[in-house]
């Protein structure tokens, strides 16, 4: 791929806006200066996660991450440095010019490939092949032709694959798209004879990222052949156990209802949809992961499960409790009583039923909890001490301590012993370990503070001068090199670099100057606290400031290493400046001696 000129770089940079950037993958909330919210890098509940836009940079106080709009399409899209500076570059209206004459890179040639296919399913769905799928849909419920059902076929673009071995196949080259790119995006199965569709028979579900980009498919068969379900393979855009069909067309609606609910299958969200249950998502025929747990959390940290109501769908709900405690995520389950699942429910009961059935939705502790009680004699001492063993393994784990003492008494409710008993129980299990020491009702751990040998005085003139600028000078470059935190005199001379060519200092660009990520994160979270306390008078701040850096005490054993520094860096003013000082202290000091 052809190298971006440094100067295009800069001006993506400085275009973006990264609260509209990071909008688009989460939820932000103004906060004084600052926009917040949860951290799309860690599990938590508190939102940690702070952007400023006037500095342009984003930081987490919970796990240190930390870049600009570049580095957080990286990170979230997984995407190469030049990648997501073209992606920015689009989306800002910055021309670079492709030297090669290349096209577009493999990730982009993918997401083509997928909308000339839906392109082509959709099309199929109308035409006088897709009449086999549209009776398939009726018997569904569903009819094609009906205004409303119509709606909400179109709105999740159904389409349908025909029993053809070369239908997608034959379109796709006549738009001009490679074999080789065809098959990477799934859509088509290389052979010894050639190339075939790898859908035939099948209403086709295209499924979105969250930018409304289709990243694969799933088909359901018409015919009831197996496999019942297919779904395109894995690709450099498709990872099913990240996926969640419907998120797109969700994301309003979670963010208002304040909680999502996740089904299983296609038709299982097609008909929550259907009847106004829009805030609900889908897995890909799997159970939940932690990495779709990770994506919802930028939308809301509480999550409704609406598995099937059989055996296996509650064993499925029992085994996600371990998930859900480790990504600090609160879970509920809706119980549907008399189907087996929420397709069918809304089709015998009606929505007034699945309204009714949203609002009973038991958290899922509790209602684990309680499904465990069943396999021990709890009117016995053994059955007593075996449930009271198994359930610390769930209380324990626990963070939110109004949370860990709710259910610590309802366990203790369950067996018929003193809370305080169950309180000693969760204390013993976690001895040894200071971060999991259990303190009912007590406060939250406190997070360490700031680093060792942070120094206020060198970091306000950092601070100062990013706001100011003009206020720079010889005198600000001998004190950053006089500067006994290295992080902050890293730092320094990084900015002392931009001012001596007569440019502003960009936060998010000096987070390009540097090698080590401790050092980058904790710039970032200094420089994400509130700094007004020098606007009234940053002048009188800095000269203050300046003048208690350059006479610290520390300094008399080191004055003649210190102007040699000065002399090497080029600074030959300021060298001489301190000589004289120096000088003049030895005069006063022979006089006041005399």
């Amino acid at each position: 791929m052809p190298m971006i000129p440094k100067e295009k770089i800069e001006e993506v940079r400085t275009r973006a806006s990264i609260v509209q950037v990071i909008s688009e993958y989460l939820p932000l909330k103004k906060r004084g200066a600052n926009y917040v919210g949860l951290c799309p890098f860690h599990s938590e509940n508190t939102p940690s996660f702070s952007v400023s836009e006037e500095k342009k940079i984003f930081y987490c106080f919970g796990c240190n991450a930390t870049g600009n709009a570049i580095t957080f399409i990286m990170k979230k899209e997984g995407s190469s440095f030049p990648e997501a500076v073209r992606t920015l570059a689009r989306r800002y209206g910055v021309t670079i010019e492709e030297e090669d004459g290349k096209a577009a890179d493999e990730k982009a040639a993918l997401y083509h490939v997928n909308r000339l296919s839906l392109e082509y399913f959709v099309r199929e769905l109308r035409g006088n092949d897709g009449r086999e799928a549209r009776d398939y849909l009726k018997k569904r419920g569903y009819d094609p032709a009906a205004l409303s059902d119509e709606d909400i076929l179109g709105r999740f673009s159904v389409g349908f694959a025909p029993e053809s071995w070369e239908g997608l196949t034959g379109w796709l080259r006549r738009k001009g798209v490679p074999m080789d790119s065809a098959e990477k995006a799934g859509v088509v199965v290389r052979k010894e004879r050639g190339h075939y569709d790898r859908f035939r028979k099948r209403v086709i579900f295209p499924i979105t990222d969250v930018k409304g980009r289709i990243t694969g498919f799933g088909g359901r068969s018409v015919d009831g052949s197996n496999p019942k379900y297919l779904n395109t393979p894995e690709t450099a855009i498709f990872k099913k156990g990240e996926t969640l069909f419907g998120l797109s067309q969700a994301r309003a609606a979670i963010s208002k209802e304040g909680f999502v609910m996740v089904v299983e299958g296609y038709f299982d969200l097609l008909a929550l949809h259907r009847h106004g249950f829009q805030n609900s998502v889908a897995t890909m025929g799997t159970a939940l992961t932690p990495a779709h747990l990770r994506t919802l959390k930028s939308y809301t940290s509480s999550v409704y499960s609406l598995f099937d109501a059989d055996e296996a769908g509650k064993n499925a709900s029992l085994r996600g409790l371990d998930l859900f405690l480790n990504e600090e995520v609160s879970a509920r389950i809706v119980r549907l009583p008399s189907a087996k699942d929420p397709d069918e429910f809304l089709s015998a009961e009606g929505p007034g039923a699945m309204k009714k059935a949203i609002d009973g939705a038991e958290p899922l502790i509790e209602f684990s909890l309680r499904e465990l009680g069943k396999r021990f004699t709890l009117d016995k001492p053994e059955g007593k001490g075996r449930y009271l063993d198994v359930s610390l393994g769930y209380l324990t784990r626990i963070k939110n301590v109004a949370e860990r003492d709710h259910y610590a008494a309802f366990v203790a409710s369950l067996l018929d012993i003193p809370v305080s008993s169950v309180y000693e129980a969760v204390t013993g299990r976690t001895k040894g370990n200071p971060g999991k020491t259990y303190n009912p009702g007590g406060a939250a751990p406190v997070r360490p503070g700031r680093p060792e040998g942070s120094n206020l005085k060198e970091l306000t003139i950092l601070k100062v001068i990013i706001r100011h600028p003009e206020l720079f000078d010889e005198n600000v470059s001998a004190a950053i090199e006089a500067f006994s935190d290295g992080r902050l005199k890293e730092a320094g001379r990084a900015m002392t670099s931009s001012l001596k060519k007569k440019k502003p200092v960009e936060v998010s660009e000096l987070f390009g100057e540097f090698k080590d990520e401790d050092t980058l994160a904790w710039l970032a979270s200094e420089l994400m606290k509130d700094d007004d306390g020098f606007v009234e008078d940053p002048r009188k701040m800095l000269d203050d400031c300046l003048k208690k850096v350059m006479n610290r005490g520390k300094l008399k054993e080191t004055t003649e290493e210190m102007i040699k520094r000065l002399e090497e860096s080029g600074l030959e003013e300021a060298a001489r400046k301190m000589r004289a000082r120096a000088e003049k202290g030895r005069l006063n000091k022979r006089r006041s001696i005399g």
